[in-house]
């Protein structure tokens, strides 16, 4: 079985060698790596150029963005499995291995994961909450993703296989989304497809003070968060979804609440709010972010 791994490469010549050698270093060796230049500007490419693998292809972009990249990378794919790791983060060496086995024993699931940690500069690693409800080497189709992924997210984008033909269903991943943009993918899969999942922790996914600074300095209207309310309505016409789909997307939405209040945009925070008043789920969030709106803005 082949697989083909995106990684998606903006300003990240800290971390690409890191990231590259957890792909060539996998027990299960049949792959091919399609490294996606976003249009960077550091020595991140040249430091892709000197690692000397057959299996390594670069494609070169104009900065469009992480979604961008990706689809360039799904469509570049020659495989049938399209496995994703962000240049900062890294897979422990039987990564595509679990993969296989999921997807032996599961193949009509939409996507396949394992467990991730996350790894701080004080070497400290913690799982997710997630990750933590599974049972040690647990592994099958989980019986509602939004269920298990409402504490924390249960699928990373760089813990995570997916088929092309899932993509040719559903669509590629949203341009412009630049925070949550995979979470957003990882629910349309869930109102299509069973998720299969592995809680052995196959993945590492490393805060270091630069890798994550994008996702702080997105604003909330290049956020899954920010059209929330549409996901939601149009998940609701799906046949098979489920009721922690909606207490899923009605947390994101009081997200987005909050967001406007942090923003100072109170009153179209309130206007969120009440128009999800009647709701039974997340109730006294909604309520607290509410009585925040009144409150003034601290100096």
């Amino acid at each position: 079985m082949e697989f083909t791994v995106v990684i998606p490469l903006y300003n990240k010549e800290r971390h690409i060698s890191r990231a590259i050698a957890s792909v060539l270093n996998q027990t299960h060796r049949d792959l091919e790596l399609i490294v996606v230049d976003d249009g960077s500007t550091d020595r991140g490419v040249s430091k892709v150029k000197m690692i000397k693998d057959p299996r390594i292809r670069i494609i070169k972009q104009e900065n469009s963005g992480v979604s961008a990249a990706r689809n360039r990378g799904i469509t570049e794919a020659s495989s049938e499995f399209i496995a994703f790791l962000d240049a900062d983060d890294a897979w422990k060496p039987n990564f595509l291995e679990v993969i296989q086995s999921l997807i032996e024993d599961y193949p009509e699931a939409g996507a396949y994961g394992t467990g991730y940690e996350f790894s701080y500069q004080s070497s400290k690693r913690v799982l997710p909450n997630s990750i933590l409800s599974f049972e040690k080497d647990w592994h099958g189709l989980v019986d509602d993703y939004f269920r298990a992924a409402m504490s924390s997210p249960l699928l990373s984008a760089s813990s995570v296989v997916i088929p092309k033909k899932v993509f040719n269903n559903i669509g590629l991943f949203t341009v412009g989304v630049k925070r949550g943009e995979d979470l957003e993918m990882w629910c349309r899969i869930a109102l299509n497809y069973k998720i299969a999942f592995s809680s052995k922790i196959c993945a590492t996914y490393f805060q270091d003070t630069d890798n994550r600074s994008g996702d702080i300095n997105s604003s909330l209207e290049d956020s899954f968060s920010a059209y929330s309310e549409e996901f939601l309505n149009d998940g609701r016409k799906m046949k098979n979804h489920s009721t922690f789909f909606d207490e899923y997307m009605i947390k994101l939405i009081i997200r987005k609440a909050r967001y406007y209040v942090e923003d100072g945009r109170k009153r179209e925070a309130r206007e969120v709010l009440l128009r999800y008043k009647n709701t039974k789920y997340h109730k006294k969030l909604l309520v607290l972010i509410y009585i925040f709106s009144f409150l003034p803005k601290s100096s």
